[in-house]
């Protein structure tokens, strides 16, 4: 059984699609895959069994391998998600698309070279994912399910597959996610920016951002947690006035914004609606108990989390 984690995109939000720099968190959620030879191709999944056609995923992931190493021969396939990627039918956010392409990719490799290259099975499952999203993103959750928590910079050409990834975990912290119930439509909210991305407004306030991110990762290397977040906190309140003025999108709700407030006046670090917003709230600190019960008495669903190690081989 070979397994990947899911993510907590905090710092770079948005901006790390057009080539800012990025700090990713790999939790404790993964999604596990197993392999075994067939009669057919066979893919049994969370969401439903899949023979070869049918899901764009698994689709992507074969296209990219049968390219590169030609044919494959049959195989039952189980990929499998822990289930707080999913809460009553809806994805809470945390990634479980990009854990499940690499984590079969990984498998798929595994079983056809009986060894793990990691930064082959990147390549493979960038390429993968950027033929499913159509371009759109920056790849930095298949960075995480592959490598861990990371600073990250995108590709800019995906046959090389030319990104920046550098480890740096955040830590012992706590750190919870409280879903609010509501799925976010990624994709079409990225294509909202990158609509306005020629726009000279858009480029100048894209820079603060990055500047703002770029000081923060190098507190948090300093083990500075709380001076990075002030940077961090600067930089949301950037982004969140060039989604609203420029792109004319609001990436924060006011339920997230008033989450964001219990959480920031009960002990946590920082608080935000990570990755492209829109469905949860992230919050770091030292002591959580007191952001969780207010935010359950919010109807919120808190889920604990726990920062975790890239792709791995579990059994």
């Amino acid at each position: 059984m070979i397994s990947a984690p899911g993510k907590v995109l905090w710092i770079g939000n948005y901006s790390v699609v057009f080539g800012g720099i990025s700090h990713v968190i790999a939790i404790n959620k993964r999604v596990r895959c197993e392999v075994k030879n067939s009669d057919s191709f066979i893919f049994e999944t969370t969401y439903g069994t899949f023979k070869d056609k049918g899901n764009a995923l698994i689709e992507s992931v074969l296209q990219v391998m049968r390219e590169k190493y030609g044919s494959i021969p049959p195989i039952y396939v189980k990929l499998y998600n822990d289930k707080e990627f999913q809460i009553n039918g809806k994805k809470t956010g945390l990634g479980s698309s990009s854990a499940a392409t690499v984590a079969l990719t990984a498998c798929i490799y595994y079983y056809l070279f009986k060894r793990l290259d990691k930064d082959e099975i990147y390549k493979i499952s960038q390429k993968a994912n950027y033929i499913r999203q159509k371009g759109i993103g920056s790849g930095f959750d298949i960075a995480a399910a592959v490598y861990g928590s990371i600073v990250y910079r995108r590709f800019k050409d995906i046959e090389k597959v030319d990104s920046e990834i550098e480890p740096l975990k955040i830590g012992n912290y706590e750190m919870i996610l409280g879903f609010i119930g509501e799925s976010f439509d990624t994709v079409n909210s990225v294509s909202k920016f990158v609509e306005k991305s020629n726009d000279e407004e858009f480029k100048t306030v894209m820079k603060y951002i990055d500047e703002e991110n770029i000081m923060a990762i190098k507190l948090l290397k300093l083990g500075k947690i709380d001076e990075a977040c002030e940077h961090v906190r600067l930089a949301r309140k950037y982004l969140n006035s060039l989604a609203e003025r420029v792109v004319g999108i609001k990436i924060e709700n006011e339920k997230i914004r008033k989450l964001i407030e219990i959480a920031e006046n009960n002990s946590a670090l920082i608080a935000l609606s990570p990755g492209a917003g829109g469905e949860s709230v992230f919050a770091i600190g030292d002591d959580l108990t007191k952001v969780k019960e207010e935010w359950k008495k919010e109807n919120v669903i808190v889920i604990d989390l726990k920062e975790d190690e890239g792709l791995r081989i579990d059994s």
